[in-house]
């Protein structure tokens, strides 16, 4: 029998997802709406494990035969669909990763490899894949790879031993986000606390608790509030992903039932299906608009809505519930790799090839990058020497800086070999060169900070004819003090330049590159015959203009290339016949090179 509590808890889930990936402010949490299905699903697996019977062996095929009923026929739908999609809407350029992405979900492993792809910084201003969704799916079905085997052995006599794995499993969880955030989000090992906590539920609480009503009450205050007013800029899994566990925990002990419950339950019962479809389409609009406009919003909504219930009316239930259509276990393993092999096929091996002999797109990034010499996060210090240019020259020019400095790499090496200087990259990213200390994680950045400092230090002691610095000031950074953004950015140039120990006439500072409001190579790979269609218009943030304000104050030397790549305040997408950007946020190693020569010449 169906509990309406549940069923509503689950609309209110998948509504909550959906209305934040809608861009819809007022739902800065909804992101837990995911936590909350864990809970929900823990909870229903155990409770179903514990009513089953028979052998070992026949529970656990009844168990993969029932899931497999639950979960493919949508998920395998939805995929092949989101596949035909991209190949449709999406730029031909990415569908390569995008194969690789649809195949990876397929087989349940999707949140590994967003999880590498998160740990890499180049990925990040990356286009967003139309498969990301499919992180959950990949943490529960590997969370259910070994929980019935763990609870049929040993937990259905000893149930005892569910408290504490879910107390040690909450308190790794928590360490591991502080350590390995990117990691801790999409793993298995993290999450396995929210699993355990509807398991909780289902093995050690009594079924009828007294003032049922009043915990229903508190649970539902604390998965409403924790959707409204728990942000992406604290750490998750963390502390404060505890409220929304703790709420839906309350909800299913509570077994209590409202009259506004079976609005929410109507979404519930689709839920799974909305949850599928619902990211592919904002995926989509994503690439064609820039920013979702209340419209778009609306019929993003109403689409993924309607189309969640054709899709659970229309092959979802009839899957699971019509025994003509039930399906072995090796007759599903042949539909997964079918599966797989389809949207690998469509997305991959007949991707469109962007070709255009005006323009040649070049997604190369610095050689900095594979030198290791260009520091990924929690790393505060190169592990070798990262000279170049003339390796055996005198005049020492030092580039310092996050990734928008190391963009100006191929520039800048290229005007060192010219002029016979020995080049030190100090790069690191999203880590300024600057005393501007950062929030990573819902913490302060200490690799980052022992970097700022370490660079400063090395720069005082190395007494450098010339040092270049720039850095994403176009990118609002998460501080750890309070205040005005912009002036705390500022002070913060001001104060690491004075530490460098060196004259002000040696200091260059390169005003940031402008912030396209897309990925430059999808946007050009989708309009070959017009690239204009993909040029942008120059704005600057308040922190690029009080650094400028300041720094034109010190001596130090302010160069703008902007007038070179965005003439009369428009920005062209293309620039000597090579993209402008390699992505959403850097310039091309192409432009870069084609820049070097004005970069010397304002170097000299």
């Amino acid at each position: 029998m169906k509990r309406n509590d549940i069923q509503a808890l689950r609309g209110f889930s998948v509504l909550a997802v959906l209305f934040f990936h809608l861009q819809l402010t007022e739902f800065k949490g909804g992101f837990l709406g995911v936590d909350i299905f864990f809970v929900i699903s823990g909870f229903v697996i155990t409770e179903r494990l514990s009513r089953s019977d028979g052998t070992f062996k026949s529970q656990i095929i009844d168990f993969y035969k029932r899931r497999a009923k639950r979960i493919l026929p949508a998920s395998l739908f939805v995929i092949v669909l989101t596949a035909l999609l991209a190949r449709l809407f999406l730029a031909p350029i990415s569908l390569k990763r995008f194969g690789f992405d649809g195949l990876a979900t397929t087989l349940f492993s999707g949140n590994i490899r967003f999880a590498t792809q998160g740990n890499n910084y180049l990925n990040q201003s990356m286009s967003p894949t139309p498969y990301l969704h499919y992180w959950s799916l990949g943490v529960e079905e590997q969370f259910y790879l070994a929980w019935p085997i763990l609870f049929l052995l040993f937990f259905k006599a000893r149930k005892t031993l569910v408290l504490p794995l879910f107390v040690i499993g909450t308190i790794f969880a928590l360490w591991y986000t502080h350590v390995a955030a990117i990691n801790s989000f999409y793993l298995p090992f993290s999450r396995a606390w929210e699993f355990l906590a509807g398991i909780v539920v289902a093995l050690l609480v009594p079924r009828a608790p007294r003032a049922g009503k009043l915990l229903a009450i508190g649970g539902w205050i604390a998965v409403i509030a924790s959707v409204l007013f728990i942000g992406t800029d604290l750490a998750t899994p963390g502390i404060t992903t505890l409220i929304p566990v703790a709420g839906a925990m309350a909800i299913l002990i509570a077994r209590s039932t409202f009259v506004w419950e079976p609005i929410l339950a109507w979404f519930g019962e689709i839920s799974f299906s909305i949850y599928l479809i619902h990211w592919p389409l904002v995926v989509i609009a994503l690439s064609r608009y820039q920013g979702l406009s209340g419209t778009i919003q609306f019929l993003i909504a109403a689409g993924s809505i309607l189309s969640g219930y054709l899709i659970s009316h229309l092959i979802e239930n009839p899957f699971r519930y019509r025994p003509k259509l039930s399906l072995s276990l090796p007759r599903w393993g042949i539909a997964l790799t079918g599966v797989a092999a389809l949207v690998f096929a469509a997305t991959n091996f007949v991707s469109a090839t962007a070709q255009n002999p005006r323009v040649t797109i070049d997604l190369s990034v610095p050689i900095i990058y594979h030198d290791k010499c260009h520091l990924e996060f929690g790393i505060s210090k190169p592990l070798s020497p990262c000279e170049y240019g003339d390796l055996r020259s005198s005049t020492l020019v030092v580039l310092a800086g996050d990734s928008h400095a190391a963009q100006w790499f191929d520039a800048l090496n290229a005007a060192a070999i010219q002029n016979h200087w020995k080049l030190l990259s100090l790069t690191k990213s999203s880590c300024p060169a600057s005393f501007l200390p950062t929030v990573r994680n819902a913490s302060a950045d200490t690799a980052c900070a022992k970097w700022q400092g370490y660079v400063a230090e090395r720069i005082k002691s190395l007494q450098p004819s010339k040092v270049i610095i720039t850095a994403y000031s176009e990118y609002r950074y998460s501080l750890v003090q309070p205040g005005s953004y912009s002036a705390l950015y500022a002070q913060g140039q001001l104060d690491f330049d004075r530490a460098l120990g060196v004259p002000a006439s040696s200091i260059y500072y390169i005003e940031d590159t402008p912030h396209p409001p897309q990925s430059i190579p999808d946007c050009l790979s989708k309009n070959l015959s017009s690239p204009h269609h993909c040029d942008f218009s120059l704005t600057r943030s308040a922190a690029t203009f009080e650094a400028k304000k300041a720094l034109s104050q010190t001596g130090v030397h302010y160069l703008d290339f902007n007038d070179l790549v965005c003439k009369a305040r428009r920005c062209s997408a293309t620039y000597a016949g090579s993209n402008t950007y390699r992505d959403s946020s850097h310039i091309s190693v192409s432009v870069s090179k084609a820049l070097a020569a004005e970069l010397l010449l304002r170097l000299k």
